[in-house]
This record gives structure tokens, sequence and C-alpha cells, in this order.
């Protein structure tokens, strides 16, 4: 696993965090045929942390019959292969997420970039593809985490249309150095996503993943 991870650009070191989280669809953004009659499986979510700064690498696997990986069973199938399995791999998007953490017993973020890349192995066409990542909920400030009584949703998102197989696309907009946005805090929806949009061969995927 460590040698797929590596060839997507993904940094692994004895500290490095791996595991599947479910994935979501929205139901405005998918069409019916877009998954091929099959179910929104599992992303691969990689945390690497330096210092206050974490780095959020999600591989997401579209395959002849259906999105995500089952289980990492799958995933180690995968990786032992070095490249295809059994079911037929269409597009392998990494969607990256770059922000800071801080606690004091309870967790802030500081959102800072997003970016993205992919690879396909059979024939198909990307018409577009783009990573949004999001954190909403209570902004405090910093270094002070004083709650200011307002909710925010802050977004950070990368798009590209026809992108280039294998070329990173990022996108930096670092919130505000003096505030944090605490998660768990106040709005409809409180949360940090990783929300992926992609249009292969005209059908439309919208996807996202939390991201803590």
């Amino acid at each position: 696993m460590v040698e797929m991870l590596e060839e997507e650009g993904i940094p692994v070191t004895e500290d490095t965090v791996i595991e599947l989280v479910p994935l979501s669809s929205t139901e405005s953004g998918v069409s019916p045929q877009s998954s091929n009659g099959g179910s929104d499986g599992n992303v691969l979510v990689i945390t690497n942390e330096e210092g206050s700064t974490v780095r959020k690498d999600t591989l997401l696997l579209f395959t002849d019959d259906g999105i995500g990986f089952a289980d990492m069973n799958e995933v180690m199938a995968r990786a032992n292969s070095h490249g295809a399995t059994e079911k037929y791999d269409e597009v392998v998007v990494r969607g990256t997420a770059f922000f800071e953490r801080r606690s004091n017993g309870v967790l802030f973020y500081r959102p800072l970039e997003v970016q993205f890349s992919y690879k396909k192995s059979q024939d198909c066409v990307v018409g577009s593809m783009g990573v949004c990542y999001e954190c909403s909920g209570g902004v405090h400030t910093y270094p002070g985490l004083v709650d200011t009584g307002k909710i925010t949703t802050y977004s950070i998102e990368c798009k590209e249309v026809l992108p280039v197989e294998g070329k990173m696309y990022r996108k930096e907009k670092p919130y505000p150095s003096d505030f944090v946005i605490c998660p768990g805090a106040g709005g409809t929806s409180p949360g940090s996503n990783l929300t992926f949009e992609t249009i292969v061969n005209g059908n439309v995927y919208l996807h996202s993943v939390p991201i803590y």
C-alpha cells in the first residue's frame, strides 16, 4: 500500500493514519445512470500531520460497477496488483485538503488549501473536475479562542474544465490568521468536508466525505 500511495504523490511515514470513510452522494448532483447501477462505497483517507498543519489526502475510485472502495481488502488487492483490479478502474481522483488544527480541549480549524489530480486506466472523457474543501461552524479569535458569536461556512474550491491527466491543480485561500473555526459549533450542518464534482463520459458525480 505504501508504494501505491507514494505513486500517487502521498507521503507515508510511521505516523501516517490510513482509513476508509463512507461516501455520501447529493441527490441533486448525481444523475441516475452515473454509477451504472452500483452503490457508493468508501474513500481512502490518508492523514499526515506536521506541527499544527494537517494534510488530508483522499483517493476516490470510479469503477465499471460503482464508486469507491468496498472495504480495506479491496484497497489491499488493488495495491498488491499495482493498478486495476477485477473491478476495471475508470478514474482515480486524489483530493487533498490542508488546514491548521488547534485545540484547547475543543478542536478548531483554519483552512489553507485544496488540491486535486487524477489518473485513468481506461478510455474515457473527463469533462470537468473539481474539489471543494468546506469548513462550517462557529468563528473564534486566535490565539485567544474567544467565541465571536458568528457562524461561517468557508470554502476553498478548485475546479477545471477538461483537466489534464496527472496534472496537479491547486487553490490556496487561507482563512484569516487571527480567526479559527470550531466545526462542532453552530450552523445547520457544522463540519469539515471535501466534496468531489466530476463529469465522466457525460455523467455527473457529486460525492462528499467528512474530514476531521
